[in-house]
């Protein structure tokens, strides 16, 4: 690959790892339903031409009555969104993807891809690849006085314990956009039965060959949001006691080494039990 003349415009996200947790207290998991569903799907292409990919997922649960949208006292409502889109044009491409989503286990939601995209006609008005990911967590709480669940809430002592309402919003996500020259992996993980969690995080960079040229060409982003809300008791007033945003985006565009990490996590109360497990958190 002939690189002179390029200028480049040169920019590098160094990897970060956020963690925000609300004033007050934080949510409890919300329990799987008796049923749970799980979905498993593998992709593997190598294509000259064009790829193409779209993926969607919403899975909503609740401790009471899913089909009344009305919270009552003590339920907990929680959800997990995911969604994929991608296409890339007039080159060659690479992919892979492992999505697994289980209702009963924790991470709930794991996701993990990996693209290589380059075009072999410089001179086509629309070769490249776009691929815009975004995952979500919510979790809403009317109070609960019978404690999180699992082996926490079945000490003895802690008979009608008070968790307090929460209201928890968190969204991350990726994309690139009229990408031609790149390397990337994203991993996605997303939890609501156990600790609620989403973290996502991309790598991308050029692919290495015999110029030593290892930028990625284009646009790429990544961001997040979170909006939380939380009382300070369970009785029949919630007083608003704590609220937590946080917004930001990062962005390279031109030449680029771009690497990002994102986690939020909301903490088991405590219950009269130390929670020690896990030793190690999977990020997927």
């Amino acid at each position: 690959m002939n690189v002179k003349g390029i200028r480049m415009i040169i920019a590098i996200a160094v990897a970060m790892t956020i963690a925000v947790a609300g004033v007050v207290s934080a949510s409890p998991p919300v329990p799987a339903p008796n049923e749970t569903a799980k979905i498993v799907t593998s992709v593997n292409i190598e294509c000259i031409g064009t790829v193409s990919e779209v993926e969607s997922l919403k899975e909503t649960h609740t401790t009471q009555n899913l089909s009344d949208k009305i919270l009552t006292d003590d339920e907990r409502v929680g959800q997990i969104e995911y969604t994929e889109n991608m296409k890339a044009v007039d080159g060659v491409t690479s992919f892979m993807k492992d999505f697994t989503f289980d209702g009963s286990k924790a991470p709930n939601l794991g996701v993990e891809k990996r693209l290589s995209y380059y075009i072999t006609n410089t001179s086509s008005p629309i070769a490249w690849v776009d691929v815009t990911e975004n995952a979500g967590l919510s979790i809403v709480s009317e109070g609960d006085n019978d404690g999180p669940g699992g082996m926490e809430g079945l000490c003895v002592w802690q008979s009608d314990v008070c968790i307090p309402p929460t209201n928890e919003m968190v969204a991350e996500g990726s994309q690139l956009s009229r990408v031609t020259y790149v390397t990337a992996q994203t991993k996605t993980a997303a939890t609501t039965t156990d600790s609620p969690r989403l973290h996502h995080e991309i790598d991308a960079r050029g692919i290495s060959d015999e110029t030593g040229f290892d930028y990625g060409r284009g646009t790429v982003k990544a961001g997040m949001k979170v909006s939380t809300m939380e009382g300070t008791n369970c009785s029949t007033s919630y007083p608003l006691a704590g609220r937590t945003t946080y917004s930001e985006m990062t962005s390279a565009s031109g030449a680029w080494k771009f690497s990002k990490s994102m986690t939020y996590t909301s903490k088991i109360p405590s219950v009269g039990l130390p929670r020690t497990y896990p030793v190690f958190q999977l990020p997927a």
